[in-house]
């Protein structure tokens, strides 16, 4: 069997729209990211000191993007996809530059959703600065669709090196660095990415972005509220189209070599200690 490859980072989202420009309005002037200079028609955000770590396209479908080690790790990684049976293929070289990396590898998991494998993304010369005082500090974790969950949680933990934080009901809880998570599985009829969060400084972060979305008509979906098995703070909203994002503070840390998966109950507080409840349909659904 082939030894698992260990992912560095989470670098990037790509989400495609119909509306490209109303949903770049919307990153920047309700989520609060910093427009950057795109390539190949893509419009892109920076949220720290990255090139981006959002990017929209008119393209269909979505994908995230993760970095690898090095180049023995890309090859490795392409091998055992391969062995998977998972469609993968290099990237060329004007995908490469729309990405920010030297070399990626894009591998579809899933109906109108894939993850690149990238190394070496850019970083940006120049200090990020927010279109709003969001207190935004980088991305902090993706939601995804899983339509095969014993599936999915063996492609990132076998074959990508991330491994198991917890499970409430059946949503899987998957991290690859010293926080809880980076992303979060949840059973669903259909592949795609369900929310994308953004790492705020402070609780009070959270709530100040809370009431802006109240004073700006935006559809909070859920929260605020605080996971019980990440302790991450949390407001989930709507965006345009199906796009959800959130703001997150307080994730706990783990040590993954000593942390032992917990199983929680399939709940509605074990999505959220307190209380509130998702319109969020995947959400919902795993909630019990």
């Amino acid at each position: 069997m082939l030894d698992p490859i260990r992912i560095v980072q989470l670098c990037y989202v790509r989400l495609g729209t119909d509306d490209l420009e109303a949903s770049a309005r919307f990153a920047t002037e309700i989520v609060g990211l910093q427009r950057g200079e795109g390539r190949g028609g893509d419009v892109v955000f920076r949220s720290d000191a990255r090139a981006h770590t959002l990017a929209l396209s008119t393209e269909r479908g979505a994908s995230l993007g993760v970095e690898l080690e090095d180049e023995a790790a890309l090859g490795a990684a392409a091998a055992a996809l391969e062995q998977a049976g998972y469609g993968c293929r290099e990237a060329s070289a004007a995908e490469c530059e729309r990405r920010f990396v030297r070399r990626a590898l894009i591998c579809a998991i899933g109906e109108g959703i894939a993850v690149d494998l990238v190394l070496r993304p850019a970083v940006s010369g120049r200090r990020y600065f927010g279109s709003r005082d969001a207190g935004i500090t980088g991305l902090a974790c993706v939601g995804l669709r899983s339509t095969d969950l014993a599936r999915d949680t063996a492609l990132w933990t076998a074959l990508l090196g991330a491994t198991v934080s917890d499970r409430a009901g059946e949503v899987t809880y998957l991290g690859f660095d010293e926080a809880h998570h980076r992303i979060a599985l949840y059973p669903a009829a259909r592949a795609g990415i369900v929310y994308v969060t953004y790492a705020v400084e402070s609780f009070d972060a959270v709530m100040q972005s809370h009431y802006f979305l109240q004073e700006h008509q935006v559809r909070v979906l859920h929260g605020p509220g605080r996971e019980a098995a990440s302790g991450q703070v949390f407001v989930r909203f709507q965006g345009p189209g199906e796009q959800i994002f959130a703001y997150g503070h307080g994730m706990a840390t783990i040590d993954r070599g000593r942390h032992r998966a917990r199983q929680f109950a399939a709940e509605p507080g074990s999505l959220c200690a307190w209380g509130s409840t998702s319109e969020v349909p995947e959400l919902a659904g795993a909630a019990g």
